[in-house]
């Protein structure tokens, strides 16, 4: 569950391109090639992208346009520097590929990316409010419910939770359950494998 604000200076897009821009961001965050479709559809459902234009926006220097982003998402994702390290550069190269000279954004200092972290409990949906973890299950029952299994890379397990691909040499987000060793692409999987099997965590 994420929302994406995009503030850009005012007359730089015209509204095809607003939606244009929008779509772009919204498929680059809920596109990844080693997901299942189950957890990636769940997740563009779940995702809104805003695109506007502030009435008066002031700040020094003379470029324009400027742009700010204000991503939200649950606490929990923010304080995981692989989703920052994951996110920042595909919002930044979705805005970069509608400017005239792409690498501006990379140079000059002219889009700020923002992630804020909402507190447990500070997202609702379905008329109640809802944890990470619930979250988390929201975005991976589909898949789990599917019934659908996946092969493993070599050197990888697959994620009980979403499905993804996980490096067993690299990861440390792993659990032992009736004897046998499960690895996690992010916390909240693990931490929502931990809760249904009653796993001290």
């Amino acid at each position: 569950m994420m929302t994406i604000e995009l503030f850009v200076s005012a007359g730089v897009l015209d509204a095809e391109r607003k939606q244009a821009l929008a779509e772009r961001i919204l498929h680059g965050l809920t596109t990844e090639g080693s997901a299942p479709d189950a957890v990636m559809e769940k997740a563009r459902e779940l995702t809104h992208v805003l695109v506007r234009e502030p009435e008066v926006w002031a700040t020094g220097g003379s470029a324009a346009p400027r742009y700010l982003v204000r991503l939200t998402v649950p606490g929990a994702w923010s304080n995981n520097p692989h989703f920052a390290g994951h996110v920042v550069p595909m919002i930044t190269d979705a805005i970069a590929a509608t400017e005239p000279d792409p690498d501006r954004l990379t140079r000059e200092p002219h889009c700020v990316v923002q992630i804020v972290g909402l507190r447990e409990h500070g997202l609702a949906t379905l008329g109640r409010t809802l944890t990470s973890t619930e979250i988390t299950k929201l975005l991976t029952d589909d898949y789990r419910n599917s019934g659908e299994t996946r092969e493993a890379p070599e050197g990888h397990v697959i994620d009980p939770i979403c499905g993804m691909p996980v490096e067993l040499a690299t990861t440390d987000l792993t659990l032992t359950h009736n004897g046998t060793d499960y690895a996690f692409c992010a916390p909240a999987c693990r931490k929502l494998f931990a809760e249904e099997h009653a796993i001290p965590a």
